[in-house]
């Protein structure tokens, strides 16, 4: 019963899908628990993206211990999944080693968002009212929690879910980094970390007060939807894309060298640059990004790619700027982190 309270009470995507897939955990004799969502903008029809998964690894004193795995991956649907997709209905599949496969369709008001693959050495026919009422919060508070973490024009994370969001990346950051530390690493594994990192960037629609003065805010809000379409279609589907205010977008994105961070983000201002809107013509963007490393504060990383921006903005907007660069560069001082800035 504690557990399926805690499932209730949940205002956090992550901390509802961890609750769900936990809750199942322990109320029932599994093996394993897989949650599947549809990836965001996926163009391919036929995988889910794994986002978490709980193995029951061995039992110590009558209780089992759990494992749970977060790294995401893609996964191909099989055709017991694309049946329970397909009638919308909970199947029990017999599997080898006298294992049994309980499927649970996820759709929150009528849209398709994920499975739930429960597995486990007994039939669970009998428990799937239960397991259908638990996917059935789970859907529910789906629906709100995307209604509070999302921009109403845009679609995309809004600025409140900002800070929570990158505070997890932080953390994920400095546990693989203990890992690591831990347990040495394979030679290829150090040679990525070495190079690759995660960053955040600051977007700006270059000269947007005028676009609303002059065209009114109809054609403002136009201008921001496509950014947000493109925004989608060119970043990764790990990137997290979010609206921060007015004309101003935050990108972060997944762990790479710099040198495709840079290509990333002025892919996208190319891509803004040849868009011709009928009344507007054409719009561009000024960019600047920073390296996000466990130490920072959320704060003092904001600040960074703020001073690239603003770095672009003074140097003849529709540009991208990182900060590290600039400041080796000697074309700005390295900021002082003071951790007073107010964001939120």
């Amino acid at each position: 019963m504690h557990s399926i309270i805690e499932l209730t009470r949940q205002r956090d995507l992550d901390a509802l899908e961890y609750s769900l897939v936990a809750t199942v955990a322990e109320l029932l004799p599994v093996s394993s628990i897989s949650l599947r969502r549809t990836a965001p903008d996926c163009q391919h029809a036929d995988e889910l993206e794994e986002i978490l998964r709980i193995e029951v690894r061995k039992v110590a004193n009558g209780k089992p211990t759990f494992a749970c795995r977060q790294e995401q991956a893609m996964v191909p649907l099989d055709q017991e999944v694309k049946d329970c997709i397909e009638h919308r209905q909970t199947r029990v599949c017999r599997q080898p080693q006298g294992l049994f496969r309980t499927l649970l369709p996820i759709y929150a008001e009528s849209q398709f968002m994920g499975v739930l693959e429960v597995v486990s050495h007994e039939d669970l026919t009998a428990s799937t009212e239960l397991l259908e009422a638990l996917v059935k919060i789970y859907s529910n508070h789906l629906i709100i929690i995307h209604e509070s973490e999302r921009d109403k024009l845009t679609g995309l994370l809004n600025r409140r879910t900002f800070e929570k969001k990158l505070l997890r990346l932080l953390s994920v950051q400095k546990e693989n980094k203990a890992l690591s530390q831990r347990t040495g690493g394979s030679k290829e594994r150090r040679a990525c970390s070495s190079s690759s990192q995660a960053w955040l960037a600051m977007l700006d629609i270059d000269h947007f007060k005028h676009i609303n003065d002059t065209y009114g805010h109809l054609y403002g809000d136009e201008v921001i939807l496509m950014l947000s379409q493109k925004m989608k279609q060119v970043f990764r589907e790990g990137d997290l894309l979010f609206r921060f205010g007015g004309e101003e977008f935050l990108v972060v994105l997944e762990p790479v060298p710099l040198e495709d961070a840079h290509h990333a983000l002025d892919r996208f201002r190319k891509a803004m640059a040849d868009h011709v809107f009928p009344q507007i013509g054409k719009v561009t963007v000024s960019i600047g990004f920073a390296g996000i490393t466990a130490n920072d504060f959320p704060q003092t990383i904001v600040e960074y790619a703020d001073k690239a921006l603003y770095f672009a903005k003074d140097h003849g907007r529709n540009c991208c700027y990182n900060y590290e660069t600039l400041v080796a560069e000697g074309k700005l001082e390295a900021a002082q982190e003071s951790g007073s800035i107010d964001l939120f």
